[in-house]
């Protein structure tokens, strides 16, 4: 007779037991391969410490989990010194202490927390970027080693390898997050002080990049009053040359500055009769808030309108930080689409760092 298939008087009073609340999937992982590995290396206190977290889940719903815990208690026929009135004490004691099952009306766990983590890289529209900055902020994240632990670090590994090197502010969140999840691997304490400092490097590039930059932009002065407004030295002398979308330094004559959002249409073909414009950062699409469109032409035409005040700033960042920002100019009967080019992307940098700094002067 096939004796793993059995259990015991005493095993079956355990099951029998009144359930508390199913484990969760991962919880029930843990303890399955905790149970096997004991079984296996021929651990008795490991063996007693997984069973007893088996039996104090009480009688379970799923036939699947069951069938599993029959089997892991069906092993105890199989271990030398294993007592199983030691394992009904401790799994008494996890019980009392509410360690066996979750707590649905207490702060989580940090096994609940990676339980909630993985199940969300594990999704099948899981938002890596947004988990992994998530999991960095997590300060009282720290789980314990596990095969769920290691799953979410694999995870974390997969979303992060295929990241340019020169996307040092992902790859810094990705690291920061790998770090909790395992902080005794070294390899992430390293990446973070290499992405730590080539940010700061960048940082300190970009500022004197900005100081340097307010006294060579090419400003066009109004002679009726003494008003300005300048443009960086990489942006499009002419709009009849191309579409494009940048930054504009305006100055009135008394001297107050601010930045202007300036979009621009240009065909050879005709009119579109701009409308409207819409603007897709990423994947998020939303309107631009242009409050007039106005149109030119000579041998070619160009149809432009601006946006101004704290708009324009909130705006142009999240185009200069994009990795794919798209422009659609919606007409009366047609629209065009312009991918916003990196020289585009550099010089709304470029320009907000210099804002930044007059700002605070």
């Amino acid at each position: 007779m096939n004796r793993i298939g059995l259990l015991s008087s005493a095993a079956l009073c355990f099951l029998a037991a009144s359930a508390i609340a199913d484990p969760s999937p991962a919880e029930f992982e843990d303890a399955r391969t905790a149970c096997r590995d004991a079984f296996l290396a021929r651990d008795v206190d490991a063996y007693l410490n997984a069973a007893s977290t088996m039996i104090g889940w009480g009688e379970v719903e799923s036939s699947g989990f069951a069938r599993e815990i029959e089997l892991c208690l069906a092993f105890a026929d199989f271990l030398d010194g294993v007592n199983l009135e030691e394992v009904r004490s401790r799994a008494a004691a996890l019980t009392q202490l509410g360690i066996a099952t979750s707590d649905p009306g207490g702060p989580p766990t940090a096994d609940g927390q990676l339980e909630e983590y993985l199940a969300r890289a594990q999704g099948d529209d899981s938002d890596m970027a947004a988990l992994a900055a998530e999991i960095a902020a997590d300060e009282d994240f720290a789980p314990s080693a596990s095969a769920a632990r290691d799953a979410l670090e694999t995870a974390l590994n997969e979303y992060v390898t295929p990241i340019p090197a020169a996307r040092a502010e992902q790859n810094l969140t990705a690291y920061r997050a790998l770090a909790r999840v395992n902080p005794e691997e070294a390899r992430y304490q390293e990446r973070i002080q290499r992405y730590e400092a080539a940010i700061l490097a960048a940082r300190e590039q970009l500022e004197r990049t900005a100081r340097q930059l307010e006294g060579r932009l090419i400003r066009t002065v109004a002679e009726f009053d003494g008003s300005s407004w300048a443009r960086h030295p990489s942006s499009p002398r002419f709009q009849d040359i191309r579409d494009y979308v940048t930054l504009y330094l305006i100055e009135t004559a008394s001297g107050r500055q601010s930045l202007e959002l300036f979009i621009n249409y240009t065909s050879r073909d005709g009119w579109l009769f701009v409308q409207g414009a819409s603007l897709n950062v990423d994947g998020e699409t939303s309107r631009l808030p242009v409050p007039r469109w106005f149109r030119d032409n000579d041998t070619e035409i160009w149809e432009f309108g601006s946006i101004t005040g704290p708009d324009a700033i909130s705006i142009a960042q999240r185009i200069a930080e994009a990795d794919r920002a798209v422009i659609r100019f919606n007409g009366q009967q047609f629209y065009d689409d312009y991918v916003v080019s990196d020289t585009d992307k550099r010089v709304m940098r470029e320009m907000l760092a210099m804002w930044n700094v007059i700002s605070a002067d």
